[in-house]
């Protein structure tokens, strides 16, 4: 009995590996961010960027995790047809001086039920670092019929005033608020050993 005991009493000792946070790699083509701004304070007017890359790496079980997005500033379409650097769109975003727009956070938050619902983190563009929250809503994970990996879907939605990144242009004709949307679906980066 009493080496039985001690055995249990070991076994309490030991401390077994948790499962590592996973990593996700973000899905270009079903993950455009798309913009909403109004229009001399009438029509809302919409773009998107066409080329996107990301991380994420989610522990759902401790409740942590990050995000890591890069936009390429140069992709940015307006629906108007082949965009020039001369264009005011990428005059607005100074492509030729800033190349991309990034999103960092490692300050994810979770519902009762290891959802996220929110990221808290920093945006940097045209080279101006502020706090932004991204809200995340119908957050799910499943394995992919197709990849065969789980794939982790969500809609992100933030707004952002231009002004407080320097972009002064054209307020109040267009906006000084934007909306952001961004469909995301990021699938499971599986190691080589797995």
């Amino acid at each position: 009995m009493r080496g039985a005991s001690l055995v249990l009493a070991l076994l309490a000792c030991v401390v077994l590996p948790g499962r590592a946070a996973d990593t996700y790699v973000l899905d270009a083509i079903h993950s455009v961010p798309v913009f909403e701004f109004t229009h001399l304070g009438l029509s809302t007017q919409s773009g998107r960027f066409d080329r996107v890359q990301g991380r994420i790496v989610l522990d759902r079980a401790a409740r942590t995790g990050k995000v890591e997005f890069t936009i390429d500033a140069a992709s940015l379409n307006m629906g108007y047809g082949t965009a020039t650097p001369d264009s005011p769109g990428f005059q607005l975003l100074r492509v030729r001086e800033f190349s991309s727009i990034q999103f960092q956070s490692e300050q994810l938050f979770f519902d009762d039920q290891s959802r996220v619902v929110a990221a808290a983190g920093h945006l940097t563009l045209l080279g101006v670092t502020r706090p932004l929250t991204l809200w995340v809503s119908r957050f799910a994970c499943s394995i992919s019929p197709t990849a065969k990996v789980e794939l982790c879907t969500g809609n992100i939605t933030a707004t952002v005033k231009r002004s407080e990144f320097g972009m002064l242009a054209y307020i109040p004709a267009i906006s000084d608020e934007v909306r952001v949307i961004v469909p995301v679906e990021a699938y499971q980066q599986v190691s080589a050993t797995e």
